[in-house]
């Protein structure tokens, strides 16, 4: 009996916990943009629907990835010549809410859209003259 009245008690405790607590699986503006974020999928629109692919790094080496830094710096980090040696494109971002333009020297400003910011995902879509691309991350610390 006594073990059924603790079930009691602590099952609606349970059941209040997990609704109040706040979700970070959406795109928000409280979660940091900023940090290191490996590529996982790609992709593009067709037939307005997604069409995402498993992204290829390059086997043996370190896996692709971006760095995006305070002040506006983005870095991109690529491992796929010879020898895996690294070869980092560094560019620049500004980010107005769910926007995002990114510029790399030499190239147009490309236009984009954050679709989903969460502690742990990063999905983007940009827009540029006859395509769009599709990519998500994965935070790495």
């Amino acid at each position: 009996m006594i073990k059924l009245k603790k079930l009691f008690l602590i099952l609606p405790l349970t059941v209040f916990g997990l609704c109040s607590c706040s979700s970070d699986d959406s795109t928000s503006g409280s979660v940091a943009l900023e940090g290191k974020w490996q590529f996982t999928r790609i992709g593009t629109f067709a037939d307005n629907q997604e069409i995402l692919t498993d992204y290829q790094h390059t086997p043996g080496c370190s896996k692709d990835y971006i760095e995006i830094l305070p002040g506006g710096i983005i870095k991109n980090h690529e491992f796929n010549n010879p020898n895996c040696q690294e070869t980092i494109s560094t560019g620049t971002w500004i980010r107005n809410n769910n926007s995002i333009t990114v510029k790399y020297p030499d190239q147009p400003a490309i236009p984009g859209e954050i679709l989903e910011l969460t502690s742990t995902t990063l999905k983007t879509k940009f827009t540029q003259p006859d395509i769009t691309d599709i990519e998500i991350f994965i935070r790495i610390p």
